[in-house]
């Protein structure tokens, strides 16, 4: 027997005359998915998209769940089922069926209805019964193809896919949007959401900073002119723009300078900045939030803190604000852009709509991680070209993107270089790059002591510690062994001994290479890719008002001390042809070099993760494309998700870790976040060294380093020199 009424969502307490109609919820979200896509999609799709994602929920079993019987009802594949049936185009039938459990993989015919796949879980909806949809929705026709020109039919059969790919999932993306903020809106009552700036007040704010700035100075004055430079392109469209500009010579307000500018131009409603390294987002973001104001900026990666915002409605709406990006001006990191395009999970792809219509700045351009290359240039190719966004591309070692950019498949990006006037580049080199070949590390030791104070960047851990345990006097010493709270700390006293004018050496590995603003008079950095040489190098005479400051590369004598990893010997060999070829090995010269051959010797691996590894033969319905969304997704993660979290407990830190990790038992997400600071990540192998001796406790899936033996607030975790188990 058919209910009488049929509803979406109940309310705690309440009898069902409180409830949601189904009708009304699949309509709300009808509405709000036709809104956001109006861009790129016809209504008839987006309308029946909206209406059909809870079509399962009006199997009579649904409502009695609903009604309190204890069963377990699968909504999701019906509308998918009802979509494939009518013969639309099938990526609205992988939204539908992901909108819960994430954009799926086609799988096979073959495919029991056991299996997660689109083709698997089709079988399921043979026996449902949803058709009391039909007295209460109105299905439209989709009579043309619905992607309008986010999808060029033109192009080669490749292209053609991985832009109907990427319409997929910035569909997925508005329906998923949509049914959270219907949902939210009902259950939870209408909550305040969304960070919205007057880019043209942003703009008078940052002119009038930087009206602040003297040039009275060599420095000084050839900032201003790259400023310029790059300021005097504001009217010219292009896809990507390029900023090449050396270190210290003011990317960051140049660079949000100009994307306000063509923002406003543009009639943008968004600027992405995005940030390769944790360790620098949060000192751009303060910039940005000084000149701006606090609420103007959301901020999303995974070392920001909800509860250092002392307002808890601006906390809470922050929170909510970055789980769609519904923000003027976002600080984010590479790991969340991307994941946020080449994900499947509702989460993560929730976001995605509201990066179109973007000027999209990405610091350290060259650091795209080197397997997911070619995805994420072609992801910047079609946001750029198909959903009305722009691109910065920004570093002080730019590659030659006007040719790479060819080689990945982008070939109809338009490149515009806005710093092509390089000859104020040398008035930054604050410090002469010099290549001592090998050195034994009580050689090493010995020069880094003699100098007032100095910096050594190791490439490995082991390294770190060994020369720290070699230098004499006062020192210092960096690893991501360490938990946050303890680098933190380290670096405030590295700046008060700087200050202070102390005679001491601080040994790194190469977590400080960017966003630490520190300067020492002599630095070694051991030899690693020519980017890392020169970001280091910008830690020596930071300011430009010593003399006689060097930047030492150089290799160890010790076979064991050297990196082992090909790829560290493939940087190592090529920055080792710059010294031989070039004098400056910091000129825009011998970068393009270095940057020439390191991507020609690894071209293979940077295609390999190509989307077209995606595709599949199989297909449920007229278009013929299949794709393994979840399987790219679960491929396509930046983040070695194999590395251990261990907390770790200090007598200084006891009590408030030990209160954090009980609240993190009691399901606390705030107390999770805080615990962040206080741990470290360790490879399996690491990590089953302590657990082997005892040294490792767990509370409800939390482990946590028990015996205060095992780590050094000095030099981090410590796996050695540790007579007895413990049990």
């Amino acid at each position: 027997m058919y209910p009488q009424f049929f509803y979406a969502h109940t309310l705690e307490g309440e009898n069902e005359k409180q409830w949601q109609p189904l009708k009304d919820h699949v309509e709300n979200v009808a509405k709000l998915v036709k809104k956001f896509s109006a861009p790129w999609c016809t209504a008839e799709y987006a309308d029946n998209l909206g209406l059909l994602h809870d079509v399962g929920k009006y199997q009579p079993d649904f409502q009695r769940r609903l009604h309190g019987e204890k069963m377990s009802v699968e909504h999701s594949i019906a509308g998918a089922k009802k979509w494939i049936e009518m013969k639309w185009p099938e990526s609205g039938a992988y939204c539908i069926a992901g909108h819960h459990s994430g954009l799926p993989d086609i799988g096979n015919k073959t495919d029991s209805e056991e299996e997660p796949t689109l083709l698997g879980r089709i079988k399921r909806a043979a026996a449902q019964d949803y058709s009391g949809y039909k007295n209460e929705l109105s299905l439209k026709q989709i009579s043309t193809f619905p992607a309008k020109d986010a999808v060029c039919m033109n192009s080669a059969i490749e292209n053609i896919k991985k832009e109907y790919a990427f319409w997929t999932r910035m569909m997925f993306s508005c329906l998923t949007d949509a049914d959270y903020l219907d949902t939210e809106a009902f259950c939870s009552g209408r909550k305040e959401r969304g960070i919205y700036t007057d880019f043209m007040a942003c703009r008078d704010l940052i002119n009038q900073r930087i009206a602040q700035f003297q040039a009275d100075t060599p420095v000084k004055r050839a900032r201003e002119a790259l400023r310029s430079q790059v300021m005097s392109h504001t009217d010219e469209k292009a896809d990507i723009y390029l900023i090449n500009m050396p270190t210290g010579s003011g990317k960051t307000l140049t660079s949000m300078q100009f994307a306000l500018e063509r923002a406003i131009c543009t009639n943008k409603k968004h600027i992405i900045y995005v940030i390769p390294y944790t360790s620098i987002i949060e000192q751009n973001a303060k910039v940005f939030k000084d000149i701006f104001g606090v609420d103007s900026v959301l901020e999303h990666h995974c070392n920001f803190d909800y509860e250092s915002i002392k307002d808890p409605v601006t906390r809470e709406k922050l929170k909510r604000t970055a789980e769609n990006w519904d923000a003027s001006i976002i600080v984010t990191t590479n790991v969340q852009f991307f994941e946020s395009i080449y994900g499947n999970r509702s989460s993560e792809l929730r976001k995605l709509h509201n990066i179109a219509d973007s000027i999209i700045i990405f610091d350290e351009a060259h650091m795209f991680p080197s397997l997911y290359f070619q995805p994420c240039l072609e992801a910047i190719q079609i946001l750029t070209q198909r959903y009305h966004c722009e691109a910065v591309f920004m570093t002080a070692t730019m590659p030659n993107f006007h040719t790479w950019m060819n080689e990945f498949g982008c070939s109809s990006v338009k490149t515009l270089d806005l710093t092509e006037d390089k000859s104020s580049f040398p008035i930054f080199d604050r410090c002469k790059i010099e290549f001592l070949g090998q050195l034994s590390s009580e050689k090493l030791a010995g020069f880094a002591a003699d100098a007032e104070n100095s910096l050594i960047v190791l490439n490995s851990r082991k390294a770190a510690r060994q020369i720290y345990q070699l230098l004499p006097g006062k020192k210092y010493h960096l690893s991501t062994y360490m938990t946050h709270d303890d680098r933190s700390r380290v670096i405030a006293e590295v700046r008060n001994s700087l200050v202070k004018r102390e005679h001491f050496c601080l040994v790194s590995t190469s977590l400080i290479e960017a966003g630490v603003d520190l300067d020492f008079n002599i630095v070694f950095r051991e030899l690693a890719g020519l980017d890392n040489l020169l970001q280091t190098a910008g830690r020596c005479n930071r300011e430009g008002k010593k003399r006689n400051c060097k930047t030492y590369a150089f290799e160890f004598e010790e076979e064991d001390l050297r990196p082992k990893s090909n790829d560290f010997l493939i940087k190592q060999s090529f920055c080792r042809e710059v010294f031989q070829k070039y004098d400056n090995a910091a000129s825009p010269i011998a970068i393009e070099f270095y940057f020439n051959r390191l991507y020609a010797y690894t071209l293979e691996s940077r295609k390999s993760m190509d989307f077209k590894t995606a595709f599949s033969p199989a297909s449920c319905g007229i278009d013929g494309f299949g794709f393994n969304y979840a399987r790219y997704a679960r491929d396509f993660r930046l983040i070695d998700e194999n590395l251990q979290p261990l907390v770790i407990v200090t007598e200084e830190n006891k009590k408030t870790v030990m209160a954090l990790l009980k609240a993190v038992s009691y399901g606390g997400m705030v107390a999770m976040r805080q615990l962040q600071k206080y741990s470290i990540s360790l490879r399996p192998y690491e990590f089953e060294q302590l657990n082997k001796v005892g040294a490792v406790c767990d509370e409800k899936g939390i482990h946590y380093l028990s015996c205060t033996r095992y780590y050094s607030r000095e030099i981090g975790i410590l796996f050695e020199n540790n007579e007895a188990s413990i049990w």
